[in-house]
């Protein structure tokens, strides 16, 4: 893949349609088994890309979206900021990281994450933690050959039904 054709970005207000068919690629790949089908087949690009604009519009305080391109084209996405209160201060979080699945296994997840850690690490967070669905196999490996390990945090994410289990891993940033 030519290299000089990926771009790392903040993401803009004309992203929001991309993403959010990003978004439903990626989750109708990744969550089928771990969400019910009806979850899955149920996503809207529409209300979606509603969504999206909103939040790249007014994030929550802290919160970055940045975008990955090749030649120009949006193919995934990063959002990140501060973890929640019941974190120690100093902590960050990734709280998306999404391809669309046609560009999985190229690179471009690898470079988009480590834009994002980077990131983290200048905004002064000197660790990190993020929430992975337990049994989505294939993200938990990514995050442990980027040296972020499960540290036996679970909480059982309510929004959905039935609930997903999700499992925490972390790094910190010292050595980055």
């Amino acid at each position: 893949m030519d290299s000089a054709k990926i771009t790392v970005r903040p993401a803009a207000d004309h992203d929001a349609g991309r993403l959010a068919e990003i978004h439903i690629a990626a989750w109708q790949a990744t969550y089928r088994g771990i969400m019910t089908d009806e979850r899955l087949d149920g996503m809207s690009v529409e209300r979606a890309a509603s969504n999206w604009r909103r939040n790249i519009s007014d994030p929550a305080q802290g919160t970055e979206h940045l975008v990955i391109t090749h030649d120009g084209l949006p193919v995934g996405f990063t959002i990140f900021g501060p973890a929640p209160d019941d974190c120690a201060s100093g902590t960050g979080q990734l709280y998306a990281l999404n391809l669309h699945p046609d560009w999985w296994a190229q690179g471009l997840g690898s470079t988009l994450f480590s834009a994002a850690e980077q990131r983290l690490a200048a905004l002064g967070y000197s660790r990190a933690v993020l929430w992975v669905a337990k049994g989505n196999e294939r993200a938990i490996s990514f995050y442990n050959k980027h040296g972020w390990v499960d540290d036996g945090g679970i909480l059982e994410d309510a929004r959905f039904d039935p609930p997903i289990t999700e499992l925490r891993h972390s790094r910190i940033f010292a050595c980055l």
